[in-house]
């Protein structure tokens, strides 16, 4: 008797959610099995993260490590009461409530308004923010409420400015404004993490540019050679820039041709089953990964069009 293709993935994937829950104490009832998040993930043929990622209303939240970088949320007041159970805090963390789930507060930049957090163990942060908008749809009910009945003893702004509320507030001309929490990633995103981190290569310590772009390197090699390995940058957020492994014996002038020229053929032209991976921060080495070639998402990264006409100047130069 033989399996189909779905069949084993079928297999493997209930094997791999049976050891994790095992690992983290959960039991294999019919209910766990209905609302696992991780589960339905396995059989679409996605590993786990490299670490537990962060929870959203009870759920693991996959999204925000791995997908886009801003999301609305519901947030409370930063405290340190519950660090013991914030993942990655030490007690007396401070820690702030993001959609029902404790993150640790890395840093305050404005008390009750804007707070850095982080997750677990993952080496990423986000920007929790308060904005405000004008309702205009409130301000135009309160302002014919007041024309209606100017007897009603309203007041909702006090004469020393503004009366702020949890989620709202009125300011001395009567714009009601409403606010919204937003936690916006810092730095490049989290796909990465469905591989693993290894250690660098001696050589990776010494890379150089050989080509650059208006937003810097974008190729880097052995400097001074005409041939050695290649990295090409795909990624580039808040100063931090991430480079794809090309190969081991590149000729650089075809490399930095086809990089300014062909970025969409040079990226799909990586053979192997594993991409290597590392991200920078200037000349700094940040850390390396090994992410499978089939979850990496090349296809995000045409940039064709954006670097054809930022050939450097010496970018041929020996």
């Amino acid at each position: 008797m033989s399996f189909s293709d779905r069949e084993k993935q079928l297999v493997r994937a209930a094997f791999a959610w049976g050891q994790i829950t095992q690992k983290e104490g959960y039991t294999l009832s019919d209910l766990e099995i209905e609302k696992s998040v991780l589960f339905r993930r396995l059989l679409a043929g996605r590993p786990p993260l490299a670490f537990p990622p962060p929870l959203r209303h009870g759920f693991p939240w996959y999204e925000v490590i791995e997908g886009r970088s801003e999301h609305v949320v519901n947030a409370s007041e930063a405290s340190p009461e519950h660090s013991i159970i914030a993942p990655g805090s030490k007690p007396g963390d401070t820690c702030i409530l993001i959609d029902g789930a404790f993150w640790r507060v890395a840093e305050t930049l404005r008390e009750r308004e804007e707070y850095l957090v982080e997750w677990g163990d993952y080496p990423m942060q986000w920007r929790l923010e308060k904005r405000w908008e004008v309702n205009y749809e409130m301000t135009q009910q309160l302002n014919t409420f007041r024309k209606q009945n100017p007897e009603a003893n309203v007041s909702l702004a006090p004469s020393s400015g503004q009366r702020e509320y949890s989620e709202f507030r009125v300011d001395d001309d009567q714009t009601v404004w409403l606010s919204e929490w937003h936690l916006t990633r810092i730095g490049l995103p989290g796909w990465v993490w469905v591989g693993q981190e290894v250690d660098a290569e001696s050589y990776v310590h010494e890379l150089a540019p050989i080509c650059q772009d208006q937003q810097g390197p974008l190729v880097l090699g052995v400097a001074g050679a005409e041939r050695g390995p290649g990295w090409l940058r795909i990624e580039l957020e808040d100063g931090d820039a991430r480079y794809i492994k090309l190969g081991d014996e590149l000729e650089y002038k075809m490399v930095i041709a086809s990089a300014v020229t062909e970025f969409d053929r040079l990226l799909h032209s990586i053979a192997g089953d594993d991409l290597e991976v590392m991200d920078r921060r200037g000349d700094e080495l940040l850390r390396c990964y090994r992410v499978p070639m089939h979850l990496a998402p090349l296809e995000q990264f045409d940039l064709g069009d954006v670097n054809y006409d930022l050939v450097p100047d010496n970018a041929y130069a020996g």
